[in-house]
């Protein structure tokens, strides 16, 4: 078997992290089926440019204001939002969603639990893995963490490592399609193992087969971001780019549509043009790529890149096109480099997000699923299984490298829920942060 027992390889974690936001999309993108348009302008790139309230966005634009910007009230409420998601998340916003306690976790003890990471190489999906393998052991179970390639072939082998070596619950997902291994986990089903996934779409769950399922907020994530960009424009229309990666799955596209869809809501003046640059090519098109269009379209200020791991060649793009006027937001996936690119110039001055979820709450959400499961409770919904994506901006960047961005008490908020007695102190801490491996530094 492959794998370690309670816990994982030992190097350097905050290292690791670096890559997330460049390497998790390269993981993606081996693992989800592709598409692209069909108006290619290079092998790997593809360009279009609609309105906010294009056809494409029909159910958005149905509700959208007449007016062509949002009034002062509205740029408002969108700052209100905005300052929200900026703040640190307070579990009480979330917790009251995940079902209520469960009556006894006495039978959990000495129970084994398979963990898999989509991908082990990952750092946020060895995170996802460690808090999970954590709050496992401190509730009784015996976890096993199983290392692999990211591979179809790699998951089912744990799966069936599960089912032949007596696992009561296995858990799985980041960077993965989940439906690639239906019928190994129907096996693990029939075989009386609870399964539960992380970071599937609801198609892509319901074609695994599988309810106790953690949900990734990418729709969110990209209407914060609009709505960022419209309030930092006074509600005024803008031309905006989106920076986009079709290959990585179902992902960027809910994030496009939701771009759009807020957009269309709320500043049905402004249009976006899309640019497909797929993640193997990030290295050498982005930047070419962000720069011709900057050229292309002068009257383009803002800027969607879709995931964090593009910043580095946004800017060199930015900077090759001499603007100054133009800013990002979105960036899904933090990490480590590309929020220190927001303390210093010239990405304090351009990238006003960088949204970025809490990999050790998202295993501990997703160990509770699995609890949920083995003591026959009903599954927490699709939509109320999330937790916090945080907008990080140059105005709280150095506090999220400083402390982990997203608070202690969120831990205690799930022992509780457990019936684990509460942490405190530097135990607390160390329980939020896997023993400082989510502190940066500024």
């Amino acid at each position: 078997m492959r794998g370690r027992m309670d816990g994982i390889s030992k190097r350097n974690h905050r290292a690791a992290r670096a890559a997330f936001g460049g390497l998790a999309v390269v993981a993606a993108v081996l693992l989800a089926a592709c598409s692209s348009s069909s108006s290619t302008t290079t092998p790997s790139t593809s360009t279009s440019s609609t309105p906010a309230a294009s056809p494409s966005s029909a159910s958005a634009a149905a509700t959208a204001s007449s007016g062509a910007s949002s009034t002062g009230a509205g740029v408002s409420a969108l700052l209100a939002d905005v300052n929200k998601y900026a703040a640190e998340p307070n579990f009480g916003d979330y917790g009251p969603n995940y079902g209520g306690k469960i009556p006894s976790i006495a039978n959990l003890a000495g129970k084994k639990i398979m963990i898999i990471p989509g991908v082990s190489a990952l750092a946020a999906c060895e995170e996802i893995a460690q808090a999970a393998s954590d709050f496992a052991k401190a509730a009784g179970m015996v976890p096993t963490i199983f290392d692999n390639q990211g591979s179809t072939a790699d998951h089912n082998t744990a799966i069936e490592n599960a089912i032949h070596q007596g696992y009561a619950a296995i858990i799985m997902g980041c960077a993965m399609d989940p439906s690639t291994s239906a019928p190994a986990i129907a096996q693990a089903q029939k075989a009386g193992i609870v399964v539960g996934v992380y970071g599937g779409t609801p198609d892509q769950d319901k074609r695994a087969g599988t309810t106790y399922n953690t949900d990734d907020p990418y729709a969110l994530d990209a209407t914060l971001a609009a709505e960022q960009a419209i309030e930092q424009h006074g509600g005024k229309p803008f031309h905006a780019i989106a920076i986009t990666s079709l290959a990585t799955g179902p992902a960027t596209a809910i994030e496009e549509a939701a771009i759009k869809a807020e957009l269309a809501k709320d500043d049905p003046g402004s249009t976006l043009t899309e640019v497909n640059v797929e993640v193997p090519d990030w290295q050498t098109q982005i930047a070419s790529t962000v720069t011709s269009q900057l050229l292309k379209y002068p009257d383009a200020n803002v800027l969607f890149p879709d995931y964090a791991g593009e910043l580095t060649y946004v800017l060199a793009g930015i900077q090759a096109a001499h603007r100054t006027d133009v800013k990002t937001y979105l960036a899904f996936g933090g990490g480590t480099p590309f929020v220190q690119l927001q303390t210093a110039s010239p990405g304090k001055n351009i990238i006003q997000s960088d949204v970025s979820e809490s990999p050790p709450w998202t295993g501990y959400l997703l160990f509770l699923q699995a609890v949920r499961g083995l003591e026959k409770l009903a599954p927490i919904s699709y939509d109320k299984a999330i937790g916090p994506d945080r907008i990080i901006t140059p105005d709280n960047a150095v506090e999220v490298l400083n402390t982990g961005g997203f608070g202690d008490d969120w831990v205690n908020g799930f022992r509780d829920l457990l019936g684990l007695p509460a942490l405190s102190g530097s135990a607390l801490h160390a329980a939020s942060t896997l023993n400082g491996a989510m502190v940066g530094k500024s």
